[in-house]
């Protein structure tokens, strides 16, 4: 996860300033547009990522979390 430094707005919203950049297509995301999701590898280690809602929702980006057609 990368986290901005709040100069720049939202790039879904438009209205707030962001504050994670999307791990997967860069936009800048505030903290009403992020959407969090837990990647877990091995014993114990987990990595938190940041999304805006479509990637979060595609299996490919996100396939911890994404839309599985469930």
């Amino acid at each position: 996860m990368i986290v901005t430094d709040g100069k720049e707005f939202c790039q879904v919203c438009r209205e707030k300033k962001s504050v994670v950049l999307c791990d997967g297509c860069a936009i800048h995301l505030c903290t009403d547009c992020r959407r969090w999701d837990l990647w877990g590898y091995g014993c114990g280690h987990v990595d938190t990522k940041s999304f805006c809602a479509a990637c979060h929702a595609n299996p490919v980006i996100n396939p911890y979390g994404g839309d599985h057609g469930e």
